[in-house]
């Protein structure tokens, strides 16, 4: 039995039917995503129940943790668990391999980038053709206040560059955006469709064993990263997932109005940009100014 086919069961279950609606949209759309998500050159829902390992397991945490943040991996275990835990009750498989992961603790992460450490990536990444795609991610990334996996998975057929304008349909929070393509980013796109146009995906990887074009794995994302970053002496603690908070925090500090930052960032709720708001000398000057007026 696949995976995708062992999800159905579970969603039609009587545990699942036993659920709250709004739990059971919660973990319909979490699995969906699941089935979806390519791990180790596979699409998950594609593979044998039989082979979902430890190993396995270990390769989607990771992924969870790379594209969002620890406690979302967190969050995705627990569900991932759930769907394991029943395909064990009707002796599908001999045990929950996701229970047998370490998980991390939850700390959220303060770290961003400054504009001057973009630029330096920026201006190394496009010196050498196989660094090109991941300094596009990183600039759509940085450019648009995105989720990395929203960029690197971002098909031609969202990208309207008669319009200059790009869709992104959020995987995380289910939001739509349209989003304005800037000048500089608008030059660097063209190019890449001259030359990637062929096939559907902004920026992808050409996979040596059956030459499929598919987006760049986590995995490749962080090694070309990494190289980058080596080769200007960018500190290693920076990673593509910070560029959407540091776009927030300069949007904040710049004292955008924070509905139009939601219309860029997919937030549903102002109080969602709390988190963002940081107590620094700036705001705190601006806000004493405003007060002395």
């Amino acid at each position: 039995m696949r995976f995708r086919t062992a999800t159905d069961k579970y969603l039609r279950s009587r545990q699942f039917a036993s659920l709250s609606s709004s739990s059971q949209k919660g973990y319909e759309n979490k699995m969906l995503s699941f089935c979806s998500m390519r791990v180790m050159g596979k699409t998950l829902g594609n593979v044998s129940i039989r082979n979902i390992n430890v190993v396995l397991c270990n390769e989607v945490y990771d992924t969870w943790e790379a594209e969002t943040s620890t406690s979302n991996a967190n969050h995705c275990s627990r569900i991932f668990s759930v769907l394991m835990n029943y395909l064990v009750s009707m002796d599908y498989i001999p045990y929950n391999p996701m229970a047998r992961v370490k998980k991390r603790t939850s700390t959220p992460r303060s770290v961003v980038w400054t504009h001057d450490q973009v630029m330096n990536f920026l201006d190394a990444a496009f010196t050498k053709f196989e660094w090109r795609n991941i300094g596009l991610i990183v600039l759509m990334c940085y450019e648009w206040g995105q989720r990395p996996v929203d960029i690197r998975n971002l098909q031609w057929d969202s990208v309207d560059l008669e319009e200059r304008k790009v869709t992104i349909n959020q995987s995380k929070r289910g939001a739509t955006v349209e989003l304005p393509v800037p000048d500089n980013l608008y030059t660097m796109l063209v190019q890449q469709e001259e030359d990637w146009g062929f096939q559907p995906y902004v920026v992808p990887h050409h996979r040596p064993q059956d030459r499929a074009y598919r987006p760049l794995t986590v995995s490749q994302m962080t090694n070309l990263l990494g190289q980058v970053k080596a080769s200007v002496g960018l500190p290693d603690e920076l990673q593509v997932g910070d560029l959407r908070k540091t776009a927030i925090v300069q949007m904040i500090e710049g004292e955008v109005d924070h509905l139009a930052i939601q219309s860029v960032t997919g937030h549903k709720n102002v109080s969602s940009l709390n988190p963002y708001n940081k107590f620094s000398l700036k705001t705190a000057k601006s806000a004493l100014e405003r007060r002395q007026r």
